[in-house]
């Protein structure tokens, strides 16, 4: 009898809607994943915000406790800015070790994402290692943030350069105003966790990725497992080899 695979929960970054992972989605559906990414909703927000990172843990937290309660063994992939809501938004009582059903999250990989301390937050990672981004990240006066540079931050190895342009225009606004504060969920200490690193990335440098790793493993003293990967990839590999990510989800997914 074939094992069930784990059912796949996508945690879009934060100049993203779930419309940018479709096609990545329907690659996972086809090798037999069950996939969701439900809508931050501080991405794209109303003009002007009314929404925080509460609403985003919210949003990401109703989806685990509704897969993890019909029973479903859950990878979460969470991308960029989705990394801070998604730990903040799994905690142990969402680990499928800790179920009566065998349902929950039973891995995490973070996709170049921020990997967050306990009782951090990202004000203080940017304060210790500078703002190692080539975003050049815009205002409006609601306080809305934007990325001018998407084409050239988000999809510079999406060829061909047109198709990085229609990408760009599709990115939304971000209500960055709410997602500061300390962050306290850290899924990652007691879960198996994957970081895969992207040496490409211009949206948050790899330099960067490193460090914040190598911060949670020297939190980590040694427990827990938190492995890496690496690819050679833009910040976005969903979108610019997505072959390559589906290898990761596929060797996750099956314990390895």
């Amino acid at each position: 009898m074939e094992r069930t695979k784990p059912t796949i929960l996508i945690v879009h970054g934060g100049y993203f809607l779930p419309p940018a992972w479709s096609h990545f989605i329907s690659s996972l559906n086809a090798a037999g994943f069950e996939a969701h990414c439900p809508r931050l909703p501080t991405c794209g927000d109303d003009r002007p915000p009314t929404k925080t990172i509460k609403d985003d843990v919210n949003a990401i937290h109703t989806a685990a406790t509704e897969l993890a309660s019909a029973g479903k063994k859950i990878i979460v992939l969470a991308h960029s800015y989705g990394g801070i809501p998604a730990s903040e938004a799994i905690p142990p009582s969402l680990y499928a070790f800790n179920s009566d059903n065998g349902g929950g999250v039973i891995h995490i990989i973070y996709l170049s994402c921020w990997l967050v301390l306990k009782s951090s937050s990202l004000e203080k990672i940017i304060e210790k290692y500078g703002f190692q981004s080539r975003v050049e990240v815009g205002f409006n006066e609601d306080g809305t943030a934007y990325a001018k540079n998407a084409a050239a931050t988000f999809y510079n190895d999406v060829q061909p350069h047109s198709r990085a342009e229609e990408l760009a225009k599709q990115n939304v606004t971000h209500n960055w105003s709410a997602v500061g504060g300390s962050v306290e969920g850290v899924p990652w200490m007691d879960l198996p966790t994957t970081y895969v690193h992207c040496e490409k990335d211009q949206a948050i440098l790899v330099g960067l990725q490193r460090s914040m790793v190598e911060d949670a493993r020297e939190a980590l003293e040694g427990k827990g497992s938190l492995t890496t990967e690496t690819l050679d990839a833009g910040h976005c590999p969903f979108l610019s080899m997505p072959d390559e990510v589906m290898k990761f989800v596929t060797k996750v997914a099956d314990g390895g």
